[in-house]
């Protein structure tokens, strides 16, 4: 996987410090055409990954990338399950048309299989349904990993439920032939579920990794520890702590990390995204050497 990973939470008015940030940046992206202009230029610099919601505004832009023979090489690494798209459904058409909504293939059958999971409790082929489900939209293109939301992950680990985690690594595998990853709020606590209790080699995890600690579970020191083992493949997110840390101290710290093997991160503006990217190369050069 890359070095550098770029993100969509800019696109979508998602800033966990500031609100007046996150109304700026949704007004900013208001169409799929300020998204794609974005990626346009992620992709002329240089920077190969893009990890995504798989948010209905994305739709039209990655119909745009699919039919755009400069994106090629460029690697999407969709999060699932989009939460809130499958809750506005259900309030807005019910179960069974939310089913139907969203199935691909056989509806009837699908359908059933989703019903007869809530009904004996076996949330697998539920879980592979909505894989399904996501990935019908991104059928012919680079995927390069497909990684589980964190409200998701730590739900499952709340309800006692960590077999699911290992099916959805199994599955992702067997059916789309490429690894699966994990967003968390609570690193150690799931590094050692996958790594101790289910055995899996070198994980995928995704998790907040910043100089001032912002949301890195149970303690930045703990964290610290378990990145030290270096038996998972760690990508920090929120480096910048949502702006409360300015770049290049932000690198700095992760650039510290061995345990640190890709950066997720995102901006809103050219300028930044390229200071980012050229900072983060720099660290990560020398972190390697």
């Amino acid at each position: 996987m890359d070095k550098i990973i770029f993100g969509d939470n800019q696109f979508f008015g998602v800033n966990h410090m500031s609100e007046q940030t996150s109304i700026k940046q949704s007004q900013k992206f208001k169409s799929a055409d300020d998204i794609f202009k974005t990626l346009e230029y992620v992709n002329d610099i240089g920077i190969k990954s893009f990890m995504f919601t798989t948010h209905d505004q994305l739709e039209p832009v990655l119909e745009r990338i699919k039919n755009d023979s400069r994106f090629n090489d460029f690697k999407l690494i969709p999060c699932m399950p989009y939460a809130h798209k499958y809750g506005n459904a259900m309030v807005e058409l019910g179960i069974f048309e939310a089913i139907n909504k969203f199935t691909p293939g056989n509806k009837l059958m699908a359908g059933l299989k989703g019903v007869g999971s809530l009904i004996t409790s076996d949330p697998v082929p539920i879980m592979e349904l909505l894989v399904d489900s996501e990935m019908k939209l991104l059928k012919g293109m680079n995927v390069e990993a497909i990684f589980l939301q964190n409200i998701v992950t730590d739900l499952l680990i709340g309800l006692g439920l960590t077999n699911v985690l290992y099916e959805f690594s199994r599955y992702t595998e067997k059916k789309y032939g490429v690894k699966a990853g994990f967003f968390t709020m609570n690193h150690v606590k799931l590094h050692n579920i996958l790594v101790n209790d289910l055995g899996m080699v070198n994980p995928m995890i995704c998790s907040d990794i910043n100089k001032i600690g912002f949301r890195m579970n149970p303690t930045q020191k703990d964290v610290e520890a378990v990145l030290d083992k270096h038996d998972s493949y760690n990508i920090a997110m929120s480096i910048l702590a949502s702006g409360a840390i300015n770049p290049a101290e932000a690198v700095k710290y992760v650039g510290s990390l061995k345990g640190v093997d890709s950066v997720l991160f995102g901006a809103s503006s050219p300028a930044h995204i390229l200071q980012t990217k050229e900072l983060l190369e720099d660290a990560m050069s020398r972190q390697n050497s």
